[in-house]
């Protein structure tokens, strides 16, 4: 497979693409909240629509929305591994938009793993005039690296028994871990790159907020073996310019499992939404195995994990 990275000129085209696996994104770590006079007019500003000054760009983010995992199916040269339904086609390109991005690079020896996750979508028939929907339906996204993927499956309760197409190759896995060589005819994760602001205190927080500017979050933190960094838009927050906070509350996030064992660090790797006000810590939701009653459970985001010694930063668009 591929990994792409393009870059484009800020406020141009998106027109350059150059193939590199990328590794952890740098950027300077998110100063103290301070104070500082002026701040109700910046977000007066910003809220008439006028753009906050800007300095020049000091950081490289992920544009999630032009960026995607990509994978072709074509049955007359592998037969899909995937799929509850026999294919109406033989050949199905698919594009996925890219939700979030963990880098989990490992102390000792340097190796660099680079996963992304994809939107989500709903367990479909493809090319059909009616009943598009499987039945039972499943919630279905991709986690993914450059030699790996998993498909994560949710029904209405856990342990549900889909079988997989063709039914020789058994009960569909819950989240199941593969190698996209031997189930694709081609498979990409495509990241596109373009500059950001590192908005280093509350006002800049609050006037990127107050205006219409795309920002992402970056948080950053250590295991005794381990570095990682969590790479995501902000597409939910609170924040207010009376008494001067902010509160990032947005997801899905991969928060990789770094304790347990697993065939690779993206088995590991679960959904989550994070919250964070303040550079030093992040709490997660984490999607789990949650019973119901006996006998039943649900995959709902239900185990809280607190990450204390982050490294949170907020980078606005440019």
């Amino acid at each position: 497979m591929s990994v792409e990275n393009s870059t484009p000129p800020a406020g141009q085209p998106f027109s350059r693409r150059e193939m590199l696996v990328s590794a952890s994104q740098g950027g300077i770590a998110l100063g103290a909240l301070s104070a500082v006079a002026g701040a109700a007019g910046s977000v007066q500003a910003a809220q008439k629509g006028e753009k906050p000054a800007e300095r020049p760009a000091d950081a490289k983010i992920i544009d999630f929305e032009r960026s995607c995992l990509r994978f072709r199916l074509d049955t007359t040269k592998k037969p899909p591994k995937t799929v509850s339904r026999k294919l109406p086609m033989t050949l199905n390109n698919v594009r996925m938009l890219l939700d979030a991005r963990a880098v989990i690079t490992h102390k000792k020896t340097g190796r660099v793993n680079d996963y992304v996750l994809s939107s989500s979508c709903k367990s479909e028939q493809v090319w059909v005039e009616r009943d598009v929907w499987h039945q039972p339906n499943a919630d279905m996204c991709m986690l993914a690296g450059p030699d790996e993927f998993l498909v994560f499956k949710r029904w209405d309760k856990a342990d549900k028994g889909v079988m997989l197409f063709p039914a020789t190759l058994g009960v569909q896995p819950e989240r199941q871990l593969d190698d996209p060589r031997e189930c694709f005819d081609s498979f990409s994760i495509n990241l596109v790159t373009r500059p950001g602001r590192v908005l280093e205190n509350i006002d800049t927080i609050i006037a990127a907020l107050s205006a219409a500017t795309p920002v992402i979050s970056q948080t950053e933190y250590e295991t005794p073996h381990y570095r990682v960094l969590l790479e995501y838009p902000v597409r939910v927050v609170n924040f207010s310019e009376r008494e001067r906070f902010y509160q990032v509350d947005t997801g899905p996030v991969l928060l990789p499992d770094l304790d347990g064992e697993y065939k690779s660090l993206l088995e590991g790797c679960r959904l989550a939404y994070v919250a964070h006000n303040s550079p030093g810590w992040a709490e997660f939701i984490v999607c789990a195995r949650t019973p119901l009653a006996d006998g039943i459970s649900v995959h709902h985001y239900s185990q809280s994990v607190r990450i204390e010694g982050t490294r949170n930063r907020l980078i606005a668009s440019v």
